[in-house]
C-alpha cells in the first residue's frame, strides 16, 4: 500500500472514531438534560403539594379559630391561588380535578374572608382555565353556587332561585338576603 492510501484510511478511521465519540457524547448529553428536566418537574410537583398542604392547613385552622377566621381564610385562599403558579408551565403534572378542587377552595375561602373582588377574579380565571364544572356531594353546581353568591345583588337572580343548581344552604341564604333587603 502506498502512503497516500494509508493516510486516507487512517484519516477516515480517525474521523469515524471522533464522530462516534461525538454521537455518544450527544446521547449522554441528552440523557443528562432529560434527567435535569425530570428533577425540576419532581421538585415543582413537591413544591406544589407542599403549597396545597399549607393552604389547606390554614383552611382547617380558620374553621377552629372564630376570631381570626377572616384573615386565616384569606391567607389560605392566597396560598392556594398561588400554588397553581408553581406548575403553570407543566399543569399536566397534577390531575385536573384536583387542580379544580384546589382552585375552588381558594375561591370559596376568598368569599368566606369577604374578599369578593379576589373571589371574582379567581372565579373568572377558573372558568377560563377549566372547561367543566365541579359538582358537590349534594348534586349542586360549584359554578352556579359561586355565580349566585357573587351576583346576589342582581335583581334578576331572585327570580331564578328554583332554576339554578345551588345547594339548599346557599338558596335559603340568598332568599333570606333577598327578603330582608326589600324591607
Amino acid at each position: 500500500m502506498n502512503i497516500k492510501y494509508k493516510n486516507l484510511v487512517l484519516i477516515t478511521l480517525s474521523s469515524l472514531a471522533l464522530v462516534s465519540c461525538n454521537v455518544l457524547s450527544d446521547n449522554k448529553s441528552a440523557r443528562i438534560e432529560t434527567s435535569i428536566k425530570n428533577v425540576k418537574i419532581s421538585s415543582s410537583l413537591r413544591s406544589y403539594n407542599n403549597c396545597i398542604e399549607d393552604g389547606k392547613s390554614f383552611d382547617t385552622l380558620a374553621v377552629t379559630k372564630r376570631e381570626e377566621a377572616d384573615s386565616l381564610y384569606n391567607k389560605s385562599a392566597k396560598i392556594l391561588a398561588d400554588c397553581d403558579y408553581l406548575i403553570k408551565d407543566n399543569p399536566y403534572m397534577v390531575n385536573e380535578n384536583e387542580r379544580m378542587r384546589n382552585s375552588a377552595l381558594s375561591i370559596q375561602n376568598y368569599i368566606k374572608a369577604g374578599n369578593l373582588v379576589k373571589a371574582s377574579l379567581n372565579f373568572k380565571d377558573f372558568q377560563n382555565t377549566f372547561n367543566k364544572d365541579l359538582i358537590y356531594n349534594d348534586g349542586s353546581s360549584f359554578i352556579e353556587n359561586i355565580q349566585s353568591l357573587l351576583n346576589h345583588n342582581d335583581t334578576n337572580i331572585s327570580d331564578k332561585f328554583a332554576l339554578i343548581n345551588n345547594s339548599r344552604v346557599i338558596r335559603s341564604e340568598l332568599k333570606r338576603i333577598n327578603y330582608w333587603s326589600k324591607k
